[in-house]
């Protein structure tokens, strides 16, 4: 791969108090280089020739937090090193890699911020801070063949004779992050149009990160202003009265939303979302109301609209961006210009989008949506939390505004969240529906979008599939919308369950397949396959060893059962829990391994699993007259 003119080199760093070990593999030609300092050899010169060497860009997985650093040092103290004996310079880099796996970032930022090279970070790229997951879950989620994990102590010498087994892993974990590399080559191009057309550097970061860059930039722009000028500013506040912030039209006919409204005038709370929540029925469907918005509790339920009947998917588009811009719902330490550059973005991306160009419609995409996670982070130049509140309070009392209309002609709301509603109604009346929502798009500035269901079926708030009009003549997949539990794809870094209890149960739903027929029918292992991660602190122990923390499996009949364990001082087990008490299970950590598709899969667990959730679905299926 070429980006901006220059080879990828993917590469990851293992350090033991004795052996410092380099893995590099060259994108375009497919070769592999090895540096290592140990009892074995020293190539740290030539380490340092590669990595000044400008025609390359170097990528890992988390290495502008680790790698990288380790790399700066040596380049730094190459001098140094050469006159140094092998003991002192595996001592130092140990304790530098100890240092940066503790977290003393004051100790190791000096070498975090040499640019001695080009560098990309696939972690940073993909996750936000707080998102960000390892590279052996990276390798579940990508269904690598191999996620096996080194089984050594780091923190103790490795003996001579398993630093070949050692760099195999190392081997392992490049080629990963090379195929991670490859399924990220839209999310680089992206990032290389965003660089070309804002100035911004863009290839590490992820998108939220992304999205605030353009904004600031753009406000920079308008305002005249420097970074340093705005970069402390925020709009802290010690408490906020609701009062001040609910919009002055904002009134409802039920005595039930009037109480509703008259209570939460008289709430004070804090900006860190805490001090009011508020549960009502209205129309036999529990709400959730309070500082953190709106949604319905929801029990298992299946409704199925008969030829006199639609079931309504009625979504706010762009809730709260469309809010932000119709009301100036902005940070006041940034003044209205502020507003002026987010609601210019805005009509940028409407215009790229008429325009195809997608490029720049996703960019400026992540600028709009990035900014209400902003305005509640202290730590963010957009700081605001009454900004917010107004946004989140304001949001889900326009929504009951829709909600009580509908019902009053007629209408049953199946599910209410955040920023829409699932409707019951009659065909006969399309018409009055139609007017119930001209009439708040008018009275709101805001607009609805509609999807119509043939069915619906409801596990809880975020557990559902949806049935679109038009699946029962076509069977396109694209007319069933997923979400949660119902959800049978895997998304990169999400985590991962066994796929076929999913694909099983939206089957059954969807084209009344037998829950039995699609699992046993499948000859995908991936289907199967599920993981489970434990923290270091604990140990895990499957058939009377201890393994590795990551582990990935099958349910199976004649597997053994992976326990959690505590130890003792003297690592004897003291507590051990077992992680799936229904059934044995078999490690395929390396997929390699298994040369036909296995004859012990627990068929029994898969099935009653799937089982047990349309169970609870089909005992709570209703009639849709009313």
């Amino acid at each position: 791969m070429i980006i901006k003119g220059l080879i990828v080199q993917v590469y990851d760093i293992e350090i033991f108090p004795n052996c410092f070990s380099l893995t590099i593999k060259n994108t375009e030609t497919k070769e592999f280089q090895f540096f290592e300092l140990s009892d074995r050899k020293n190539n740290l010169t030539d380490l340092v020739s590669l990595f000044l060497d400008k025609k390359f860009i170097f990528c890992g997985y988390n290495n502008i937090h680790y790698d990288n650093p380790i790399v700066n040092f040596i380049i730094e103290y190459k001098n140094s090193i050469e006159k140094a004996t092998r003991t002192e310079i595996e001592y130092n880099l140990f304790q530098l890699s100890q240092t940066i796996i503790k977290g003393d970032l004051e100790k190791w930022k000096r070498w975090k911020y040499t640019n001695n090279f080009e560098t990309l970070d696939l972690l940073t790229m993909l996750f936000s801070q707080k998102l960000r997951v390892g590279l052996k879950e990276m390798q579940v989620t990508m269904k690598y063949p191999n996620v096996q994990e080194y089984d050594g102590d780091f923190e103790a010498p490795i003996p001579v004779g398993d630093i070949p087994k050692m760099i195999q892993y190392n081997i392992n974990d490049v080629n990963s992050t090379e195929e991670l590399l490859y399924r990220c080559e839209n999310d680089i191009k992206l990032r290389l149009n965003i660089e070309e057309e804002y100035g911004i550097k863009a290839l590490n970061k992820d998108g939220v990160n992304l999205g605030m860059e353009i904004l600031k930039t753009k406000y920079l722009e308008k305002t005249h202003k420097t970074w340093n000028d705005i970069k402390d500013l925020r709009s802290p506040c010690d408490k906020i009265n609701l009062n001040e912030i609910i919009l002055p039209f904002i009134k409802y006919d039920t005595p039930i939303l009037q109480d509703l409204l008259k209570e939460m005038k008289q709430q004070v709370v804090s900006p860190d979302r805490k001090g009011y929540n508020k549960h009502f029925l209205m129309d036999n469907l529990e709400y959730s109301v309070g500082v953190g918005g709106i949604h319905s509790v929801n029990k298992p339920s299946v409704y199925i609209a008969d030829n006199q009947e639609v079931i309504s998917d009625v979504d706010v588009a762009s809730l709260y961006p469309s809010l932000i811009i119709e009301y100036g719902f902005y940070p006041p330490h940034l003044g209205k210009e502020f507003l002026e550059v987010y609601k210019g973005i805005k009509d940028e991306r409407i215009e790229a989008k008429h325009n195809g160009n997608e490029l720049k419609n996703l960019t400026l995409k992540l600028s709009i949506n990035g900014l209400s996670g902003n305005l509640q982070s202290e730590f963010s130049w957009c700081y605001s939390p009454k900004t917010v509140m107004r946004i989140r309070i304001n949001g889900q009392l326009l929504l009951l505004m829709l909600a009580e209309k509908l019902i009053a002609i007629g209408c049953k709301i199946i599910q209410a969240n955040t920023d829409g509603l699932f409707v019951l109604r009659k065909k006969k009346d399309e018409k009055q529906f139609k007017a119930v929502c001209k009439w708040w798009e008018n009275l709101t500035k805001l607009e609805l979008e509609e999807d119509r269901f043939e069915r619906f079926y409801q596990f809880a708030i975020n557990d559902y599939l949806g049935v679109l009009e038009g699946y029962k003549d076509s069977h396109n997949p694209k007319l069933l919308k997923k979400k949660g539990l119902f959800i049978d794809t895997v998304t990169l870094g999400k985590g991962m369950n066994a796929m076929i209890i999913p694909k099983a149960i939206n089957a059954n739903l969807a084209d009344n397949i037998p829950v039995e027929e699609t699992i046993r029918n499948s000859r995908d292992i991936n289907d199967f396959i599920t993981y489970q991660k434990v923290d270091k602190k604990f140990t895990v122990q499957y058939l009377d060893k201890f393994i590795t923390h990551i582990n990935r499996y099958y349910i199976s009949t004649n597997g053994g059962y992976l326990y959690k364990c505590e130890l003792d001082e003297n690592g004897e087990i003291k507590k051990a829990a077992n992680m799936l008490t229904a059934s044995g299970v078999t490690i395929c950590n390396d997929i390699n391994e298994i040369k036909e598709f296995p004859k012990d899969i627990n068929y029994r667990y898969y099935i009653k699993e799937a089982s047990k959730i349309l169970f609870k679905l089909k005992c709570q299926e209703q009639s849709l007259f009313w």
